[in-house]
């Protein structure tokens, strides 16, 4: 894990596409990109600026160009020369930082990807990036893609499970019915109780609002037997959800959502 922790700053500080492809062709963890985001957080917004258009330069030529007009180089050639594999974790590290940084990503090249691409996987970590532009888009369409039982259903649990755990394998972990949800459950309730706008995670809070009590929701519906506490339905019921940023759409889901987690 401390190997690729380094290779993965080491990526960002070189910002040359060898040392992205040894970097950040790599299986994400919480561990991992909490230390990666340390460095990130650190740095001035110019360097930052500098990240964000190396990192929407690799990731257009993951598309072939296709987000926006480029020269299509030799450092092109070395992703087209990636497998599929390798290409598929290329493009899930460079949307999460992407949506990490402390300057807003590119909603319109974000747009562009969530389209194009049907990977399942992929179009989850572009709406998880688009988040903090609060434009609402790319959200509304994955949400609305995330039915109970659905193979979405089963994708988001999995993957939230897998990544929560550290599993060994992430992609192809599959959540149970009879999987231990708490590593899932507490960040999400952790969250959804900052309503004080004090508090400096206050509008990251916001932005995850609808994503975080949508998972709720689902793990609920998955397992029939498992309800929350009194004191978590307490968090659920409080959720702020008054915020101007929201459109009245936003704002009649997340009341939904809440009503049907606290009958649960």
């Amino acid at each position: 894990m401390e190997e690729n922790i380094r290779k993965m700053i080491e990526a960002f500080q070189d910002k040359t596409i060898d040392s992205a492809i040894e970097g950040f062709v790599v299986e994400q963890n919480d561990e991992l990109t909490n230390e990666v985001r340390k460095y990130l957080d650190s740095l001035p917004t110019e360097e930052v600026l500098e990240v964000q258009n190396f990192l929407n330069r690799l990731f257009n030529y993951c598309y072939g160009g296709q987000l926006f007009d480029i020269d299509l180089d030799q450092d092109y050639e070395k992703i087209k020369a990636l497998t599929e594999e390798q290409r598929f974790l290329l493009k899930e590290t460079l949307i999460y930082f992407s949506g990490r940084l402390s300057v807003k990503p590119d909603i319109a090249l974000l747009k562009r990807a969530y389209h194009l691409d049907n990977n399942k996987y992929i179009k989850l970590n572009i709406a998880f990036a688009s988040l903090s532009t609060f434009e609402e888009d790319i959200e509304m369409d994955f949400v609305s893609r995330l039915l109970p039982g659905s193979e979405y259903d089963q994708m988001v649990r999995s993957w939230t499970m897998a990544f929560f755990k550290k599993a060994a394998d992430p992609y192809n972990y599959v959540d149970s019915s009879e999987d231990d949800w708490t590593p899932a459950k507490t960040p999400r309730l952790n969250r959804l109780a900052i309503n004080d706008e004090e508090n400096p995670k206050f509008k990251k809070a916001m932005s995850f609002r609808l994503l975080d009590f949508t998972v709720i929701y689902l793990f609920l519906e998955n397992r029939k037997a498992s309800s929350l506490t009194d004191e978590e339905k307490v968090i659920i019921r409080d959720a702020y959800i008054d915020y101007p940023l929201y459109s009245e759409a936003k704002k009649e889901k997340m009341i939904e959502l809440k009503s049907k987690i606290l009958q649960k």
